[in-house]
């Protein structure tokens, strides 16, 4: 399975992650030696069912080093226009493709293990796509105050996780939506619009459900779509705010020095 990897995101002076990156992609991060995205590519490159890897958003290597060479792609400007570069380019190369592995550059504790272990959980790849949430209790039972934004479901607080599976004809058949999506995601009355009022009404009140969501994304693409609660909460660990940063480097730092 190949994997695209989003590493796009320059953090603007208003950023509170500016003063750590001064005007350079969040990606290059250095994390204990390694780049952030090296740690991330790294981590999916040990896993036995990962072949290529597509990283959209910096357009070269950058100075960094891979185990095996890495697919490079500019960026796009957003999420979604990154990822759907990185489809494109895997289905211009490899045209028979039917389930294509996502991930953010930002999640360095990220492994082999981990990667191989969500890969075989959404086996058969049957549904048009496949996204992860970590329970809030996980989440602080690992990392323990990282302060990570939690949604509130119905029975359940939850963090996204940064890795998905995604059947590239879903892409193909939905661009209006997914552009639509990605341009109204800070936008709450432009959201409602692409996903209805009492989507949002459930949400706001609590009572939005795993079922919902997997309704919901079955009704917009005409694909039925798998949520999964996973126990990995190194995959939901992204460095969004310079204490998660911190909190990233001082666990790697731990980790190696056990190793």
């Amino acid at each position: 399975m190949d994997c695209i990897v989003v590493a796009g995101g320059v953090p603007q002076e208003e950023d509170l992650l500016y003063e750590y990156t001064q005007g350079k992609p969040k990606a290059l991060l250095d994390m204990n030696g390694r780049t952030m995205l090296e740690r991330v590519v790294d981590a999916l490159q040990s896993a036995q069912q990962v072949e290529d890897v597509i990283v959209v958003g910096l357009g070269s290597d950058m100075g960094q080093q891979f185990k095996r060479p890495v697919h490079h792609l500019p960026g796009q400007g957003r999420l979604i226009s990154n990822t759907i570069a990185g489809v494109d380019w895997i289905l211009q190369h490899k045209p028979d493709t039917k389930a294509i592995l996502a991930s953010s550059a930002d999640i360095p504790l990220l492994t082999g293990e981990i990667v191989d272990a969500i890969i075989d959980v959404c086996k058969p790849f049957d549904h048009g796509l496949y996204y992860s949430f970590v329970a809030k209790e996980t989440m602080e039972t690992r990392f323990p105050g990282s302060k990570r934004t939690f949604t509130k479901l119905k029975g359940v607080e939850v963090a996204g996780g940064d890795i998905g599976i995604i059947q590239p004809d879903i892409i193909e058949a939905n661009r209006e939506l997914w552009t639509a999506l990605s341009n109204a995601r800070k936008h709450a009355w432009q959201l409602a619009r692409a996903v209805g009022i009492g989507v949002l009404f459930k949400l706001l009140t609590r009572q939005l459900s795993i079922t919902d969501i997997e309704n919901l994304a079955a009704r917009l693409t005409g694909r039925p779509m798998k949520v999964l609660l996973n126990p990995y909460a190194e995959m939901a660990m992204d460095g969004d705010k310079p204490h998660q940063v911190d909190m990233l480097r001082a666990e790697l730092k731990k980790l190696e020095a056990k190793s």
